[in-house]
């Protein structure tokens, strides 16, 4: 029997690192701005992207139908006969669709495409574990299992400076939007059971929304002994800088640590001033 190489794919939006392995292959997801078109994270960066979203109409696309057929064609040029693919949330982005059919009709590898129901690193730390289980020698077959069965592992929770991002994308309603800017609510935001954003607590001001964050993570994952965090930004400034540091002696059962900047394809949708955590429980 051919022994079995395995391959994953991830969309840009898993914020995922290109260099995280031989092993991950990435999807970018495509930038409008203007008349003009970028790929995420090639040819536009994250600083060029939030100096352009108050002055420019600026939106978001799913990955190229043509890039995705290639790299499935680039993917098995390596010798890969199978391929996890994992998206972030189909009721966030199309991108699971779109990959699922292209996948149906590609008959030279054995392809999986899973809906994280999650968003960054949530959706990200998906690919954590698969690359790891391909490192153990597990099977196709088990790597898709314990990945469907560790969905609800994974949690992001975020929170922005203003939730004008999130109406412009339609991601959140107009009066929703114009009431909370009015009253300065701040939500802390995460995907889910049918990964969709919801709030799961707001409060007034910046300040008490972060560390209201911090406390609504850590109630996630209070009860395990081990779990993995990623901090994710937009920008980092004194004030941030402060709070990483701040979440660094909360948060003391980490086993692996990132800060990671999201990709300009999200920060699209959620403005200079995010702040969020991504865990996963180990």
């Amino acid at each position: 029997m051919k022994k079995e190489k395995i391959a994953i794919l991830v969309d840009s939006g898993a914020d995922v690192a290109k260099d995280l392995s031989e092993d991950i292959f990435i999807l970018p997801l495509i930038v409008q701005i203007d008349e003009q078109t970028y790929i995420d994270g090639e040819n536009i960066n994250l600083d060029e992207v939030l100096a352009k979203l108050d002055n420019h109409k600026i939106s978001t696309s799913l990955p190229n139908p043509r890039t995705i057929y290639e790299t499935l064609e680039h993917i098995k040029s390596l010798g890969y006969t199978h391929i996890i693919a994992m998206t972030i949330s189909s009721g966030l982005s199309g991108t699971y669709n779109v990959i699922r059919m292209i996948a149906e009709d590609y008959s030279d590898l054995v392809i999986s495409v899973i809906d994280t129901l999650n968003i960054s690193k949530g959706s990200g730390y998906s690919a954590y574990l698969a690359l790891e289980m391909i490192k153990e020698g597990k099977s196709f077959a088990e790597i898709n299992t314990a990945l469907i069965n560790k969905l609800n592992d994974q949690k992001v929770f975020f929170t922005i400076g203003t939730l004008e991002y999130l109406k412009r994308g339609g991601r959140i309603g107009l009066v929703a939007a114009t009431v909370a800017n009015i009253l300065n609510l701040k939500p802390i935001i995460s995907c889910n059971e049918h990964g969709v954003y919801y709030t799961v607590k707001k409060t007034i001001g910046y300040s008490k929304a972060i560390n209201l964050l911090l406390e609504t993570a850590y109630e996630f994952i209070k009860s395990c002994q081990k779990y993995d965090l990623t901090v994710l930004v937009a920008r980092v400034d004194e004030k941030i800088q402060s709070v990483i540091e701040h979440v660094k002696s909360v948060f003391s059962k980490v086993r692996n640590f990132e800060i990671k900047a999201v990709t300009p394809a999200l920060a699209i949708h959620i403005g200079p001033e995010s702040f969020g955590l991504a865990l996963r429980k180990l």
